[in-house]
């Protein structure tokens, strides 16, 4: 059974400003488009970071895919 994480805001902790996620989430964005258009092939980038982190290929390329449209899917300019 899949689960859904669930972040919790520390004590005294302030929110984070919503433009500071929606920079954030550009950015993302953006350093994966770069990755991903660096010239390495997609298998490569994928083989890549499963060897330094051990995650699996399956999980990264969830990852990857999703993180490509994360702009568009989570802000709204």
């Amino acid at each position: 059974m899949k689960q859904t994480a669930v972040i919790v805001q520390a004590v005294g902790e302030a929110p984070i400003a919503a433009e500071i996620m929606a920079k954030a989430i550009t950015d993302i964005a953006a350093a994966t488009k770069e990755i991903m258009s660096a010239g390495l092939k997609y298998e490569t980038v994928v083989t890549l970071i499963h060897a330094h982190s051990g995650v699996s290929k399956k999980d990264i390329r969830l990852v990857l895919n999703n993180l490509v449209c994360f702009k568009e899917t989570w802000c709204s300019q």
